[in-house]
Parts: structure tokens; sequence; C-alpha cells
């Protein structure tokens, strides 16, 4: 059962990095929550819808990051491929980010060191180009041996999001789980308004999950995502830890 997040509270605080996430491509799979378990935090558990937990693997591109306001020769604008769940604690609806993926070994390092996250470096190109009414989004990385890609169309206009039903509940939440360097538990407010999104025409993508997130994954390699979207994006806070 998806339900309504909470009443918004802005965040008082300076953020610890604000960016513009671009053009995000979204691919969610319903899941067996045993999937998922392992990869949480303590007190956190699987949202689930119909009885599965839900899976993205979400292709985009960070444009003009800063961190504490300033920005990081190296970690200004880079694509990113993350792979995350969704999850609640009580009230709050979150996600859990299983792996996140950038070319920049620096921009890696930071996402580590400044907020604990699963960052890994990676080979990795991001290309956006407009042909008529179409714009034409891909992302290709490497990861060890092996090649990825993920491409869709779109149209080049722009509509703004369902207010309620599942497109809110994957790309409106605002917590970030995840656990300190010590092991406790710990969470990350993210704020952005809503996201218009451009209508999907075509997808094409090749994927090894088994290869980039565990063996225990490849099942999704014969699947066809639930949905697809592509997001416009927009302006991001991310806020310090709290517990």
């Amino acid at each position: 059962m998806i339900s309504s997040p909470p009443p918004f509270v802005p965040e008082r605080r300076r953020p610890s990095l604000t960016a513009r996430w671009s053009n995000l491509i979204l691919l969610t799979y319903p899941v067996d929550a045993a999937l998922v378990r392992p990869w949480l935090p303590r007190d956190v558990e699987p949202d689930l819808v119909g009885g599965l937990a839900q899976v993205s693997l979400i292709a985009f591109d960070f444009v003009d990051t800063r961190v504490r306001g300033r920005r990081i020769p190296g970690f200004v604008d880079f694509p990113e491929i993350n792979f995350r769940t969704y999850v609640r604690q009580g009230d709050r609806q979150g996600v859990v980010v299983l792996r996140e993926l950038v070319p920049s070994p620096l921009a890696a390092a930071i996402g580590r060191l400044r907020f604990n996250e699963p960052f890994r470096s990676a080979p990795m190109e991001s290309r956006t180009a407009s042909l008529g009414d179409e714009l034409v989004v891909e992302h290709r990385w490497r990861w060890k041996s092996g090649r990825h890609f993920v491409r869709v169309t779109a149209d080049q206009n722009s509509d703004p999001a369902p207010t309620d039903g599942p497109v809110p509940d994957l790309l409106g939440r605002r917590w970030a789980f995840g656990r300190t360097r010590r092991g406790e538990p710990m969470v990350l407010r993210v704020e952005h308004p809503a996201w218009a999104l451009r209508r999907v025409r075509t997808l094409d993508f090749d994927v090894d999950f088994g290869a980039l997130y565990g063996p225990e994954w490849a099942e999704l390699n014969q699947r066809q995502p639930a949905s697809t979207y592509l997001a416009v994006g927009s302006a991001v806070s991310i806020f310090p830890p709290g517990r």
C-alpha cells in the first residue's frame, strides 16, 4: 500500500552538498524483500508494495556540485549510476543506496569520507542530445571487465509529475538511510522540488546486475523493469547526517 508522505518541513541547517541533478533515468524492479534486507541499517525495513520490495537503477548527471558552498575540482560536473532500494523507519519513508558509481576516484573518496555512502569509481560517460522533438539520454560505464549501458529516447517537452501513485513514491523521498563508519544508523535529508517527467519513447539497455552488485542480483538480467521514467531533475540540497 502506498501512503502519502508526511507534511514537508524545510530544513534550516546549511546543506553539506548542493548540485543540480539532471535527466534522471529510473528503471525500477520489484524483488523479494530477502534480497534487500542484508543491505539495510538497523531499525530500517523494506517499504513493500504488493508484498515485494523495490530497487531502482538510476543514471543521471551531477551539475555544479558544491560541498559547503565550494566547488572542488573533479567533483563539479559528472555522471552517476545509483542503485537503491526503498525503505521506511516508522512513518519516515526513504531510500538506502546499495552502490553509487562515479567516474572520479576523488568524487568517490569524498562521498565515502563525507557521507559514508557506498561510492566507487568506474570509467563512465554520459550523453544528452536533442533531435527535433526528441531527447536522447545515454550512459555507458565499465565495471571490472564488463561494459554496461542504458539509453532512452523521450519527448523534449515535460509534464508535471502526478501528485499521487507510484511516481512521487519513487522520486519524492526525502530521507537517505545509512550507517556511520562505526556501524551506527544515520540519516541524510535530501530536498528538491517535485520533478517534471518526459514521456519515454524507447528504452535500450545492457546491464549485468550480477556483476555489478553480486550474484544474487543476476535474476534481474533476464527481466524488463516494471517501470521506466525520465525525470527532468532540479537543484538538490543534501543536509548533514543525523541520528
